[in-house]
């Protein structure tokens, strides 16, 4: 089953804030995480719909915390 509690969907937002910034792209952002899901077990075959699903959710963390910083 391929899902990420909210303390492991946070932890991947701050391994990508921490290792490119808070300024990517939504498409970079996407790259950055799927490359990171590769290396999870379970999550190398993740499906395009689910991907994008988490995609999404974690996207509007990311978004939010680089709002927050140019607050």
């Amino acid at each position: 089953m391929q899902t990420l509690s909210a303390e492991q969907q946070q932890n991947l937002v701050e391994i990508i804030s921490e290792e490119f910034g808070t300024g990517l792209t939504c498409d970079e952002f996407a790259d950055v995480l799927l490359g990171l899901l590769e290396d999870i077990s379970g999550f190398e075959t993740i499906s395009p719909a689910k991907a994008n699903q988490l995609i999404n959710q974690l996207w509007r963390k990311y978004h939010a915390q680089e709002s927050a910083e140019k607050e």
